[in-house]
């Protein structure tokens, strides 16, 4: 069950000294797109990071920010008519916002984006189609297929 009082994250993951390295991120990281690849990137110590945000309990996004070039993936694209971070990482993935009333959610971007640390894009296929499934719990399964969850838990809370 996922403790309520988490619902609002953001955790950085990068690799060193062979290990994955989890490093909560302060709360404005969630308020915006270049403010989320900001922080990241502040507390990137390889050059491959991540970041995973859990914004609200509608969506969350996972970041890849390398020094060439950020991909990212959005959980469900409906929550950019609802949320600033999610509209404007919808707008980077060059994707549109959905029509009408969307039941299923509908990710946009890079469902590759963690391969690097173990789940494939079929893995983070699977994740997502969870019907009831929260976007903290989708991303404690998440790390836990990555290998980090432990580390990640104890981050972010």
């Amino acid at each position: 069950m996922t403790d309520r009082r988490n619902h609002r994250y953001a955790v950085a993951v990068a690799e060193q000294d062979g290990r994955r390295q989890c490093t909560r991120l302060d709360r404005t990281a969630l308020t915006g797109l270049d403010e989320a690849v900001a922080a990241v990137r502040g507390a990137a110590n390889s050059d491959v990071s991540f970041g995973f945000f859990n914004a609200d309990e509608s969506f969350f996004l996972i970041l890849r920010v390398t020094p060439a070039e950020t991909a990212l993936l959005l959980s469900d694209a409906r929550a950019a008519q609802r949320h600033t971070l999610a509209a404007q990482a919808l707008d980077a993935a060059g994707a549109a916002p959905p029509g009408g009333d969307a039941g299923a959610a509908l990710p946009a971007g890079d469902l590759d984006i963690v391969s690097a640390l173990g789940l494939t894009a079929a893995g983070m296929a699977a994740v997502l189609a969870g019907p009831d499934a929260l976007p903290d719990d989708q991303l404690r399964v998440i790390a836990e297929r990555c290998g980090f969850a432990a580390e990640f838990d104890r981050v972010k809370t």
